[in-house]
């Protein structure tokens, strides 16, 4: 699988998880367990997503690491 794949994969997964989100926020609640409990999981996935593809393709046009 080459990076655009994989990328599109975690982005595609963002989306689902951001959507699971929501309906997990109106049965329960803004401020419950469950909605907070996932939308850290969801942040999580952003910043991975971050760290791996963006921030990355951001050191590689300019020509510096991401580390």
């Amino acid at each position: 699988m080459n990076k655009y794949s994989l990328e599109q994969l975690v982005l595609k997964r963002i989306n689902i998880m951001r959507q699971e989100m929501i309906r997990i926020a109106l049965e329960t609640g803004m401020n419950s367990v469950e909605t907070i409990d996932y939308s850290q999981k969801l942040d999580r996935l952003i910043y991975l997503h971050l760290l791996h593809f963006s921030l990355n393709d951001r050191a590689i046009h300019s020509g510096h690491s991401a580390s």
